[in-house]
């Protein structure tokens, strides 16, 4: 403390702000994620020099393309916070889903079958990126009835969604949380995900970030992120739900 206040104080690392990165792809060989164990290690020693001190992996779920099964991505996981942990790395690994809204996810909802969820019942959920679907208050509706709090990843990324963001207002109000990806406040996805990201935070709209990093290119994109002034800024001024998960 004397210290501090002869030289300062210590600036608190960017993502420590949030502490809880919920959203990230770093099981190899599961999904378009990092490509091996040691890219995965890469990430998460970045993501935690950033601030990061807990991660949830959300492998994909998607029926037509990374069909994966919930207790093998367990059992992978599983190998992964090993390595972390023989590698030192000090950072709680848990693990969760992405699950995008097809059939499969439909499917699964209606089995029965305990989906991967981030904490207790929060539920990580995509929408395509190339066509929109009908219905979607009514699926999330019977979602929530299951006892599921369903967290949408990356509304700003959906540009067919952007343009109805009555939608996005209708989900808001029937009590969907919405998650963007840190990498979206840095211009990573192009200039109208980035506006849009930042609109929807004006909104009141985000109540997550989350990295979706997949790789050693996503690793470099958020270390120039966390050195962004306008997203440090913001980041530093909104109060995000992370820490809860």
């Amino acid at each position: 403390m004397f210290l501090d206040k002869i030289f300062g104080a210590k600036e608190k690392q960017v993502l420590s702000y949030i502490g809880t990165d919920v959203h990230s792809h770093l099981i190899p060989g599961i999904d378009d994620g990092a490509k091996d164990y040691e890219t995965s290690l890469a990430c998460i020693a970045e993501m935690q020099r950033q601030g990061i001190n807990k991660i949830y992996i959300t492998p994909h779920f998607q029926k037509y393309r990374f069909n994966n099964d919930e207790d093998d991505v367990v059992e992978r996981f599983e190998k992964l916070k090993q390595l972390v942990a023989e590698n030192n790395i000090d950072v709680s690994l848990n693990i969760a889903g992405e699950y995008l809204i097809d059939d499969g996810f439909k499917e699964k909802i209606n089995s029965g079958k305990k989906l991967l969820t981030l904490k207790d019942n929060y539920l990580l959920v995509e929408f395509s990126f190339n066509q929109s679907m009908f219905g979607i208050e009514e699926l999330f509706f019977d979602v929530q009835m299951k006892g599921y709090e369903v967290i949408l990843a990356h509304p700003e990324r959906y540009s067919y969604l952007n343009k109805n963001s009555k939608l996005l207002a209708n989900l808001k109000e029937q009590g969907i949380y919405f998650q963007s990806n840190v990498l979206s406040f840095g211009g990573f996805y192009g200039s109208e995900p980035m506006r849009l990201a930042y609109q929807y935070v004006e909104n009141g709209w985000i109540d997550f970030l989350g990295t979706d990093i997949h790789g050693l290119r996503y690793r470099d994109a958020l270390i120039n992120t966390c050195k962004n002034s306008k997203f440090v800024k913001m980041i530093k001024k909104q109060k995000f739900l992370n820490n809860q998960l």
